[in-house]
């Protein structure tokens, strides 16, 4: 089974005035969990965000959680620490192939 992913957006940051646009996004917190049947993993992060073109601005008061999962998962860091979660969650999966077993006497 694949890798399921969850992507939860846990603050917005804001430029208050830029560019002549009001309450611009400039960086989203956002932790991102993976669940591969029953082994699981998650990190949060900060991801910085590329300034709008005007012609495609949505004011703060109007945006969605999805279109802000879009501005998160456009950047290099979310494809960064996507391939990073997805590895941690294989690498746990995997058995043991070493450890500590208890002494074999007494």
């Amino acid at each position: 089974m694949a890798t399921v992913t969850t992507l939860t957006i846990d603050q917005i940051e804001v430029q208050y005035s830029l560019s002549g646009l009001d309450d611009v996004v400039i960086q989203v917190q956002a932790t991102l969990s993976g669940n591969d049947t029953g082994t699981t993993y998650s990190l949060t992060n900060g991801f910085l965000i590329a300034g709008p073109t005007l012609s495609a601005f949505t004011p703060y008061d109007d945006l969605t959680e999805s279109q802000v999962a879009g501005f998160v998962e456009a950047t290099d860091r979310y494809t960064t620490l996507y391939q990073y979660l997805t590895t941690q969650i294989y690498e746990r999966k995997q058995p043991p192939t070493e450890g500590i077993l208890p002494l074999p006497w007494g």
